[in-house]
């Protein structure tokens, strides 16, 4: 098991549009946590894939999907791809897309994440 705490630049007020805390299985690339995006948490689950793992994977890439929980259910989903080992990437590029059952409303976010 590896663990990722990575979010996004700091804005004026210290809070920040995305933080990651996911604990994947290195051994089939399950990922599942939280994930905060501009302060609501998501419960995600995901996938990731190594590079170097197979023949012709140049990049780790993963993706996942979650929601807020809530009767009124937010759904979000996200791909990136990352620089780094699987086990502590150094960066990763994502994005991200949110949509509400409530509201019909749909909002995309493209960024770099970092260590925390």
């Amino acid at each position: 098991m590896s663990n990722w705490n990575l979010g996004s630049e700091k804005n004026a007020d210290g809070s920040r549009d995305v933080v990651v805390s996911f604990q994947n299985d290195d051994m089939n690339g399950h990922m599942a946590g939280k994930l905060l995006f501009k302060g609501d948490a998501y419960a995600i689950n995901g996938s990731w894939s190594a590079s170097g793992s197979v023949p012709g994977r140049n990049y780790s890439a993963f993706a996942l999907w979650g929601s807020n929980g809530q009767a009124a259910t937010v759904y979000i989903a996200a791909a990136g791809t990352m620089v780094g080992p699987g086990d502590a990437p150094k960066s990763i590029d994502l994005n991200l897309i949110r949509t509400s059952s409530a509201t019909d409303q749909q909002y995309g976010w493209d960024g770099e994440l970092l260590p925390m």
